[in-house]
């Protein structure tokens, strides 16, 4: 890895009222800034992150804040590869979040075919998670900045809830007398 450029994002915002302090940290966050320390975030230097960091340096000085937006160059290769891997980290973090969620979506499904309660209701409440879960991935995604590893053991998971959750729907429509065919 040769020298590799970095925005530098330090800012400070009023202690109160706290909506200030959840927003500027709901947008870095879905950004995938990394945080250095309270207050010091570092993301690639990538033309649409830069956009992003402007708006939101100017947000922050709107609402009473302070905020400085540096470019930055780390010549340093094992420095820059440190950072990458505290990227993929943060990342995997999520992705392993994520398999939690998955796994615990084929448990619900698991427990309901115990109980037989193999209902339209249920149904209906494990598409929504089933929902949640692919609106998720994809953004998980878009904050995994170096490609973690995680990503291809989550996308797997999520298929394999589609497929649980098809055969769960081929089972409720069964036990409720309905021909897959008529819906």
């Amino acid at each position: 890895m040769d020298r590799k450029c970095w925005n530098l994002l330090v800012y400070r915002v009023p202690a109160q009222p706290s909506t200030q302090r959840v927003y500027v940290w709901r947008k870095l966050k879905g950004l995938g800034a990394l945080y250095l320390q309270q207050s010091v975030c570092i993301l690639p230097q990538r033309e649409n992150l830069q956009h992003q960091l402007t708006e939101l340096k100017a947000d922050i000085t709107a609402g009473g804040g302070e905020a400085d937006l540096f470019t930055i160059w780390i010549d340093v290769p094992e420095q820059n590869a440190i950072l990458v891997e505290r990227f993929q980290q943060q990342a995997d973090q999520e992705y392993q979040e994520f398999l939690g969620q998955c796994r615990d979506f084929h448990s619900e499904l698991s427990e309901e075919r115990k109980k037989a309660n193999l209902t339209f209701a249920e149904l209906e409440e494990n598409e929504a998670e089933l929902a949640k879960l692919r609106s998720w991935l994809p953004k998980i995604r878009d904050r995994d900045l170096f490609n973690a590893q995680g990503y291809l053991q989550a996308t797997e998971a999520f298929k394999a809830c589609q497929l649980d959750f098809q055969s769960f729907t081929e089972q409720v429509y069964e036990a409720q007398g309905v021909k897959s065919s008529d819906v």
